[in-house]
């Protein structure tokens, strides 16, 4: 188990495409703090955890992007063609999604960890801001369902055909620039640009961050979603 873990990471992060993608990533997440995030989002302070959750739903599509490039390497044709010697392994399928699903979830952590960890250098350097345990909420709720569906959704269209994984590439990419009623908005950015406005000023002047129900809900739906393509995904594999 241990061995084919370390072979997926070596093939799957540890290449040039992956440094690559990071570097874009770093980039675009660097310019969206510098032009966007820098004046603060709804009226809020740039260092908010309104503006942290609005610069995390800008960055998603991105990531979310690079994951499902990820995912290309595990339902080419090459790869299908590889899948007739790994089914006569003693690992069974479920293990095996596991093991590979691993070795993504470590890659889109990295991803997360860098463009978080450039938004924490960004607020220390441009506003002296340290207190980082405010972002954790916006931070979970913001990443891990949008992780588990965007995971559960490409596993299901990649082995049904390996195009559609860039169609969906193609409608994340989409999704940054249609106007999604906010609640449920899968990058999170329609709630945290709208629901300040509509909430009275705190004693700082600005709305306290609170997450309404329907958001909760629609995160909650997202995530659920995503457990059951994924669970799909692998009876399709054990099927096969």
């Amino acid at each position: 188990m241990v061995k084919i873990l370390k072979y997926e990471l070596r093939r799957l992060l540890l290449n040039k495409f992956f440094v690559s993608l990071l570097v874009i990533n770093g980039l675009f997440a660097w310019y969206t703090l510098a032009s966007d995030t820098v004046a603060g989002i709804a009226f809020t302070a740039p260092f908010s955890s309104w503006s942290f959750g609005a610069y995390l739903s800008s960055v998603m599509p991105m990531i979310i992007i690079t994951v499902l490039f990820l995912l290309t390497f595990y339902h080419s044709r090459k790869e299908k063609q590889v899948e007739i010697l790994t089914a006569a392994t003693p690992v069974d399928a479920f293990r095996y999604m596991l093991i590979r699903n691993t070795a993504v979830t470590l890659g889109f952590l990295a991803l997360c960890f860098l463009v978080i960890g450039l938004s924490f250098y960004f607020y220390a350097a441009y506003f002296d801001f340290w207190n980082y345990s405010t972002f954790v909420i916006p931070a979970i709720v913001t990443v891990v369902p949008c992780f588990v569906f965007i995971v559960g959704a490409g596993h299901c269209v990649g082995r049904i055909h390996p195009g559609l994984l860039y169609f969906l590439m193609l409608v994340s990419f989409a999704m940054n620039f249609v106007q999604i009623p906010g609640e449920f908005d899968l990058f999170g950015g329609g709630y945290y640009t709208s629901a300040p406005l509509t909430l009275p000023a705190a004693m700082d002047g600005e709305p306290a961050f609170m997450l309404s129900a329907a958001f909760l809900a629609a995160r909650a739906l997202y995530l659920i979603i995503g457990v059951v393509l994924f669970v799909v995904s692998i009876r399709l594999e054990k099927r096969k």
